[in-house]
Order: C-alpha cells, then sequence, then structure tokens
C-alpha cells in the first residue's frame, strides 16, 4: 500500500509568497522549525531559551496557510525524518522544507512516525529516493508513493505507543543526568568555598 492510499501529502508554504511587513492588516505566526523539529525528537533535554522564529502573513490569507495542529505528520524534505505533532506544536506555520501528511483513520500518526524514522524499509526507501542528488531532498511525489507496512489500526497503536514512551523515557533520562551533574557541580563548588575560609 502507498502512503497516498491512507494518508494525503502537501507541502508546506513558501514563505517568500506569502511573508509582509507588520502591519495592522498582517498576523504574527510562530514558524515549525527544523531545530524545533530536531529538539523534539532528540532524547536530550531542551535548554534553549531562543525567542520562536516569527513571520507577518497577511491577515486575509490565514485561513487558507498550513497550520500546524495536532496529528498531523510532517517530514522534513532535507532531513528525512518525521514527526507526529502534539498539541504543543499547534498554531505554528509550517513552511515549505517539510511535507504535511494528514493521516486518514486507517493510519495511526504515532505509528507513522516511528514507521518513517525507525523501520528498516521505509529508510531503504527514502535513502533510495535520495541517491544521486546533489542535495538529498525528497520530493512529495516520492513520499505519496513511499511504501507501507500497515498493520491493524491496534497493532499501530501498540507500536506508536511504545515508541512514544520509549522517547519519553529516554528524555527524562537524560534530564535526570543533567540534573546529577548539576547537583553534584553545586555541591563541589560549596565545599572549596568551605574549605577556602
Amino acid at each position: 500500500m502507498n502512503l497516498e492510499q491512507c494518508a494525503s501529502v502537501s507541502q508546506g508554504v513558501f514563505l517568500s509568497r506569502v511573508q509582509t511587513l507588520p502591519s495592522s492588516d498582517s498576523v504574527t505566526l510562530s514558524l515549525f522549525t527544523l531545530k524545533e523539529m530536531n529538539q523534539w525528537l532528540s532524547s536530550e533535554p531542551d535548554t534553549t531559551t531562543e525567542d520562536p522564529q516569527v513571520v507577518h502573513v497577511p491577515m486575509d490569507r490565514v485561513a487558507s496557510l498550513p497550520i500546524a495542529r495536532e496529528g498531523l505528520v510532517l517530514i522534513s524534505l532535507t532531513g528525512q525524518r518525521a514527526i507526529a505533532l502534539q498539541k504543543v506544536h499547534s498554531g505554528k506555520l509550517i513552511p515549505s522544507n517539510f511535507a504535511i501528511i494528514e493521516t486518514s483513520e486507517s493510519l495511526n500518526p504515532d505509528y507513522l512516525e516511528w514507521f518513517i524514522n525507525e523501520h528498516p524499509d521505509c529508510k531503504r526507501q527514502l535513502k533510495v529516493a535520495t541517491q544521486g542528488s546533489i542535495v538529498s531532498s525528497l520530493s512529495i511525489q516520492m513520499l505519496r508513493t513511499l511504501e507501507m507496512i500497515l498493520p491493524p489500526l491496534k497493532d499501530q497503536l501498540k507500536v506508536g505507543s511504545v515508541h512514544r514512551l520509549l522517547h519519553r523515557k529516554n528524555r527524562l533520562i537524560q534530564e535526570r543526568m543533567v540534573l546529577e551533574q548539576q547537583y553534584a557541580k553545586h555541591i563541589l563548588t560549596g565545599y572549596i568555598k568551605e574549605e577556602m575560609k
């Protein structure tokens, strides 16, 4: 079964076509970025405090723009990684370096994230699709014809849930290690200060 048989695949918006200057007729939208995607997929804790990247778009065009919402799956066209969007991502503008996948009821978003990021058959397909090009970029058409392994929905839910829980566990382990290191550093610094008195 091809991906287009169980999902619709489109591309994010080209910012140069919609971006405008700040005015009373424009709306400010946060941008979903590759950096945000990589931080979400990483098991490393997020320690950045940067302001979100924003763009201004005409108010009358907002309804037609691809805006992130829970349940969508995004694929980086250059990084070939997928993310099943969560509530925290909602409301952000999706730029053209992402493919947007809206799954049907027969395809679970968390399963699709796992399949694209982890399944050997999918990794092989993506590798073949980008061979020979100077910039290894996926095409929307290639994604539509991506061959899927589609088990029953209850099995997809199990795989997706285990994948999500393992990611959460790894992130919590990493956060714990960072906190332990900070605590040890604080204790040792305090010890040295006491010894110097």
